[in-house]
């Protein structure tokens, strides 16, 4: 469905925040023409800045300040649809990767993070992920094929563009079984 756009993970939509960003990201989201930002980057970057507000209002703030200035421009939304919901809740019932939703209470973590939902709108939309932290992707993409992983940091795909121009071509997201 996607050609050319990449779908954004929170790490890559915040280093746009920072007072002083990582310069090869920075360049890099520049020069993409079309990006999209998923219901759960936003909730995630939402969540964020209601935590901060607690201890920091001013820089809640200015957080919130940059968030709808950030939801003002022309970027992709792809809504999160029934189907979204249908992968993602096969993701959450598969036990290799409960990791990434159950919440630790001995942890120090508060929350879940949203990959689970980035991985699943990635797949439906079939757009690849952009994204700093590779790893948790790597994970899903063994069970639940993702159409590509992308470290703009680094300028490289730890997970293959798989393009799908027609519906024959697509790829199968029931789980693959592993060993």
């Amino acid at each position: 469905m996607a050609t050319d756009i990449f779908l954004l993970d929170t790490n890559i939509l915040s280093e746009s925040s920072k007072p002083r960003p990582h310069p090869i990201v920075s360049a890099w989201l520049r020069q993409q023409r079309r990006v999209a930002i998923p219901f759960a980057v936003i909730l995630e970057v939402e969540t964020g800045i209601a935590d901060k507000h607690r201890s920091n209002p001013e820089k809640a703030e200015e957080l919130r300040r940059w968030m709808d200035e950030l939801l003002e421009t022309d970027f992709e939304y792809p809504a999160a649809t029934p189907e979204v919901a249908r992968i993602l809740g096969k993701m959450l019932c598969c036990r290799p990767l409960t990791h990434l939703w159950l919440v630790n209470e001995r942890a120090n973590k508060k929350k879940p993070g949203q990959d689970l939902f980035i991985a699943a709108t990635s797949i439906v939309y079939d757009m690849p992920i952009a994204t700093l932290n590779v790893r948790d992707f790597e994970t899903v993409d063994r069970i639940f094929p993702l159409p590509g992983v992308y470290n703009p940091a680094k300028g490289t795909w730890a997970i293959p563009r798989l393009r799908c121009d027609n519906e024959d071509e697509m790829i199968e997201t029931a789980p693959v079984m592993v060993a």
